[in-house]
């Protein structure tokens, strides 16, 4: 009778600090991950892939390294399991990969994995439907040196699913076994592991809720979406009144006064107490400096995304016209700003008639900066069209021009901001079935004065959470005396949810149909 013989392999190279935090009653994700990986079927040998945090004893060896490139997990794994395998007991035919900080992973369904993995003799398999965080990955010794092949070709980061991400590189060359969930869960986004601090509220509160494996999770989450809503995640601010064009499909022009003429902006102190809150009470988030007016024509934009950047656990996006960069400021950030500043150049038509009807004048200047921000930042700078009846004849020329540029071309959704524009959408992408807002469940919306509402749709002013700061008082604040007004103002959004989650759509958000869209 052939032995089964399986290894694990636990990533843990770039654990948070809350992996190692206890959960309510209960141990830290970190040890029972390691109780769930000597519990598995067969198993012959367990290794721990560790960073510069040292790690708590266990029952496995830790090799560590500072940062651990994909290349590098896959020698490391091809090296543990041939170790394992020169073993009178037989070779290893089960490779299973579990990030170290996944605290509801199933016994039952690794078991499963492991048995349907073995049974159709599979290169890898895999759970699908599932939230992350609930089922291994399993993969057989042999198909690593074509990995590390192919990863040389398609260099992966070691984030979570990167394993799945590099096998459809080159779908075709591997057996792939697939455990279907009896329900799918995936439009939720959830990963339920204590890798920030976000996440870890989400485990604690479904841990409360009784979720402990797969099936109390399927019962539990579909059941209880007001559990979901944790901390923010996109905070847009504004830090410019100005904006060098009126544009016909923006709700701006509309309500924010004359614009074109418009001199005020945000304190760059202000901002940097912003972004100080955000970050001591999210732990990680997206700062969007574009909310409303162009970020180009702050005095000091290059020292707002600096300050930005200046948080580790903060990334930063910048939407913008295009016009209005000074020269040798994008090329000064593109020294600086490489994997957390994103770029977004809003153009809406690829001829400068169109665009002149749409946007106004500066065609040219808009385009020239979009093709020097693809440069500088080729792998986070984007050209977006806003598709709607106005444009839509010259939606395919603008998608198929920039294409032969760029890969990273957006089509932005219409919005009539809750009935504030005129409807001009194409098509209607909405789900047949409502549900709760994302935008309610993980965004912030800042204005210059320091106003919150409910969310950028708000542009009425008809649902306000509160105000971070008020006149003069704002140049004077640290993020310490700005924390605890952010954090009331995100509880007062909790009821708004909780509305949605029940499905009663208050105004403004009735007839609003931004619910779907997700920000990054």
């Amino acid at each position: 009778m052939k032995i089964m013989r399986t290894a694990a392999l636990l990533l843990a190279g770039s654990l948070a600090p809350q992996a190692f935090e206890p959960l309510p009653g209960a141990q830290s994700a970190y040890a029972l991950t390691l109780a769930f990986a000597q519990g598995l079927p067969g198993l012959a040998g367990g290794l721990v892939l560790g960073g510069r945090t040292s790690l708590p004893p266990g029952p496995f060896p830790v090799q560590s390294r500072d940062a651990w490139a994909v290349e590098d997990i896959l020698a490391a794994a091809e090296a543990f399991t041939t170790r394992l395998s020169d073993s009178p007991e037989g070779p290893i035919d089960a490779l299973v990969l579990i990030f170290a900080d996944e605290p509801f992973l199933d016994r039952g369904l690794a078991a499963r994995l492991l048995e349907d993995y073995r049974r159709y003799r599979a290169d890898y398999a895999f759970a699908d439907g599932y939230p992350l965080g609930l089922a291994i990955e399993v993969l057989h010794p042999r198909v690593l040196p074509a990995l590390s092949l192919l990863c040389q070709k398609n260099p992966q980061k070691p984030d979570r699913g990167w394993l799945f991400q590099l096998i459809q590189k080159d779908i075709n060359s591997f057996d792939i076994e697939t455990l279907i969930s009896p329900k799918d869960l995936r439009e939720l986004r959830l990963v339920l592991a204590c890798d920030s601090k976000r996440n870890k509220v989400l485990v604690e509160r479904l841990y409360n809720a009784g979720v402990r494996d797969a099936a109390t999770a399927l019962d539990i989450i579909p059941r209880h979406h007001e559990l979901l809503r944790t901390l923010p995640a996109f905070v847009q601010v504004q830090v410019s009144g100005a904006c060098p064009q009126a544009c016909t499909l923006c709700p701006y022009p509309r309500f924010g006064g004359d614009i074109l003429a418009r001199k005020d902006y945000m304190p760059r102190s202000t901002f940097k107490a912003i972004a100080e809150a955000v970050e001591a009470f999210a732990g990680d988030a997206v700062l969007d400096i574009s909310l409303w007016g162009e970020p180009s024509l702050h005095p000091e934009i290059q020292g707002l995304i600096e300050d930005a950047l200046g948080h580790p656990g903060l990334s930063l996006i910048v939407e913008t016209s295009g016009i209005g960069w000074r020269p040798g400021v994008l090329e000064a950030l593109a020294r600086i700003g490489q994997g957390r500043l994103h770029w977004v150049v809003s153009l809406d038509s690829p001829e400068p008639e169109l665009y002149r009807r749409l946007r106004g004048e500066g065609f040219e200047e808009a385009r020239a900066t979009a093709l020097l921000l693809l440069d500088l930042f080729p792998k986070t700078a984007y050209v977006q069209t806003l598709r709607s009846q106005d444009g839509e004849e010259a939606l395919e020329e603008f998608w198929r021009g920039w294409k032969k540029r760029t890969d990273n071309v957006i089509v932005q959704k219409y919005s009539t901001f809750a009935g504030f524009l005129a409807q001009k959408k194409v098509t209607d992408l909405s789900p047949l079935q409502r549900r709760p807002c994302w935008h309610l469940k993980r965004d912030l919306s800042i204005l210059l004065d320091g106003t919150v509402p409910l969310c950028r749709e708000c542009v009425r002013g008809e649902r306000i959470l509160g105000r971070l700061f008020e006149g003069p008082e704002a140049g004077d604040l640290s993020g310490r005396d700005l924390l605890p007004r952010l954090q009331a103002i995100w509880e007062a959004g909790e009821a708004d949810h909780k509305r949605h989650v029940a499905g009663d759509w208050p105004e403004p958000c009735k007839d609003c149909d931004e619910y779907y869209t997700y920000n990054a």
